[in-house]
């Protein structure tokens, strides 16, 4: 499985920013590769949504919210080819997590690569792949930090 990952430090609280993420309505703003989204009415478990970026399409659905641990994991479908997102989120700053007015962002990108072993290895060097991975973290930065 191709993987790609990167990490984040917002200046903004983890409330501000989980509701930023929990809004349907900003979803086309920093959800990596979409231009628009239609359908999705709440975030939450077993949503379902369609997907438009440019002339790609596709559907979508929203496997798992843990509000608790501020985690929201969505699974994309373009051609029937797989791909899994998967955002947490985490008190930062202070002493340990404590204290600390910051929000620690995780995204995570998976999918299946063509080719087994040797297609997953080709696809985890993809610059193309982390850069949106990188832009989407930014994307998210720059909305809950106003």
């Amino acid at each position: 499985m191709a993987k790609f990952e990167q990490h984040v430090t917002i200046d903004a609280p983890m409330d501000r920013v989980w509701a930023m993420m929990t809004n349907p309505a900003t979803w086309s703003q920093w959800f990596p590769n979409v231009d628009s989204i239609s359908g999705l009415s709440a975030v939450e478990d077993g949503a379902t949504f369609q997907w438009q970026d440019g002339n790609d399409s596709g559907s979508a659905s929203i496997v798992e919210v843990d509000h608790e641990r501020g985690l929201i994991k969505v699974v994309t479908t373009e051609d029937g080819k797989q791909t899994t997102h998967t955002f947490d989120l985490d008190k930062a700053g202070g002493f340990f997590g404590f204290g600390g007015n910051d929000t620690r962002l995780s995204y995570k990108r998976e999918y299946d690569a063509a080719g087994g072993f040797l297609g997953e290895f080709v696809a985890g060097g993809n610059p193309a792949d982390s850069l949106q991975v990188k832009r989407a973290v930014e994307k998210i930065k720059n909305l809950a930090q106003g």
